[in-house]
């Protein structure tokens, strides 16, 4: 949460999507899309986001074997997104479900 408040980057790309870019402690960035850069939710979403996403993971872990990392985040709507990991040193992906339950991201019943 700490680098989301203090060292994030925000842009509009040519496509009219918000990108947030949050640096993290390995050197890696976590990039975050969202289609429309004026949601009200936004600030919200990507909180809770930080707050979940080590559990998001952990759950994605058990059925990718720790061969996948995470590419990138998209918040579609304030309800529903996708994490969609890579697979290390290959060109496969394999996206996740998240869904908004109230105060945080929970991976979606549909991606088990």
């Amino acid at each position: 949460m700490r680098a989301y408040e203090t060292r994030a980057s925000r842009e509009i790309r040519p496509g009219g999507e918000l990108l947030v870019v949050i640096p993290l402690r390995d050197e890696t960035t976590l990039e975050i899309s969202v289609p429309d850069p004026a949601a009200d939710w936004i600030e919200s979403r990507i909180r809770g986001l930080c707050a979940t996403l080590c559990e998001i993971d952990r759950r994605a872990q058990l059925t990718l074997r720790g061969e996948f990392c995470i590419g990138w985040i998209e918040l579609d709507s304030a309800d529903h997104g996708t994490v969609d990991y890579w697979e290390n040193g290959v060109n496969s992906e394999y996206p996740v479900d998240i869904g908004w339950t109230g105060d945080g991201w929970a991976q979606s019943s549909t991606s088990d």
